[in-house]
Formats: structure tokens, C-alpha cells, sequence
């Protein structure tokens, strides 16, 4: 039988951990992370099209420029050119379609896949793989790639602030800071 010391230690390091939990909760609700897709720095966003019988999907976390260096050399930007990124935050970016598409030159089936890019100054390398639910591009495996392409982005005058993905013109754009491209898309049915 515990003596009416030893209670009052255990509910006192009872107490201390609940007071440490309810500190780590609240500086994680107070820091902008929370359950609620739309109340992310980063909110999640989505835009839908139909090309002929297809029906086309994407899913994405927008992040903000928010005054930061986005694309470029070296460690000071956020997405530095050469690596692999998720085009977007929190999980990956992903599309899917009802029927199988034509990407520019590149066949596609129907299903869903992550976008993954390699942003350059000069040509980006838009990726879809076929692991389509992921966080980051922290586990992603070459061997599942499906299309690998490139593109030339377009560098406009006016910042878009918030990174944007959306079907026009059957094609799936990008926008993001002073950077633009598109990929044209076509139904195979």
C-alpha cells in the first residue's frame, strides 16, 4: 500500500505531465498547424475540369510567397532548383482521372498519381507517380514513376502570392511566384 507521500508525488508527476501535454497542444494549435485543411498556412485547395468524357482531379496544399525567395540557387530559397519537390506542402500534390489521358506526348491511365517537379531556371521536370498518397517527397521511389517530362516555365511580371494549380484551356497550370507553366492534356476515349 503506497503511504499518503508517495500519492501526493504521483498525482503531483501526474500533474506535471498533463501541464506539459496541454503546453505542447496549445503551441502546436497557436502555431498554425492544425486539423482543419482550410486554417493551414498552407490550405488545401482543389480544381476539377472535364476534357471530353474525362474527368480530371487535383488536390493541393497552397503555400504563400509571404516575402520569402521561392525558386533559385542554392540553400536561401525555399525551393532550391535540381531537387525533387512536392509541389506544394504538406502532403503531395495529386491528380487523378476518370479515363486514360494523353500528358503533351506521354500516355497516362486512368487512376491517381502524385505530381512531383524539379524546378530550373530554364526547364522543370514535371513527374507523375503511381504512390499517389504521401506526405512530402521524402519516400518517393523513382521505380514508381509513370511520366517523366519537361517543361519550359514562363516568368510573368506580377507575383502570384499563393501557389496555384487549375485546369484552363485542357490544360493543367501552374502558377507560383513569377513562375508559369502548363501541360497540355487530352482524353483518349
Amino acid at each position: 500500500m503506497k503511504s499518503g507521500s508517495q500519492y501526493r508525488t504521483y498525482f503531483r508527476s501526474k500533474s506535471c505531465i498533463r501541464s506539459i501535454v496541454l503546453l505542447m497542444l496549445s503551441n502546436y494549435l497557436i502555431s498554425g498547424c492544425t486539423t482543419n485543411p482550410e486554417k493551414r498556412p498552407s490550405p488545401l485547395r482543389s480544381d476539377s475540369t472535364s476534357i471530353g468524357k474525362v474527368n480530371g482531379y487535383i488536390e493541393f496544399s497552397s503555400p504563400a510567397v509571404r516575402g520569402r525567395q521561392i525558386f533559385g540557387e542554392g540553400t536561401d530559397f525555399l525551393v532550391p532548383y535540381g531537387k525533387m519537390w512536392r509541389t506544394g506542402a504538406n502532403n503531395a500534390t495529386y491528380v487523378s482521372f476518370s479515363a486514360d489521358v494523353s500528358i503533351d506526348t506521354f500516355d497516362l491511365d486512368s487512376g491517381s498519381y502524385s505530381l512531383f517537379t524539379i524546378p530550373n531556371e530554364d526547364e522543370w521536370t514535371i513527374i507523375f507517380n503511381s504512390e499517389w498518397e504521401q506526405w512530402g517527397s521524402y519516400n518517393h521511389k523513382d521505380s514508381l514513376d509513370v511520366i517523366r517530362m519537361q517543361v519550359k516555365p514562363r516568368y510573368a511580371d506580377q507575383t502570384q502570392e499563393r501557389m496555384l494549380f487549375y485546369f484552363a484551356d485542357d490544360s493543367l497550370k501552374f502558377r507560383w511566384d513569377k513562375v508559369r507553366w502548363a501541360i497540355p492534356i487530352f482524353s483518349r476515349l
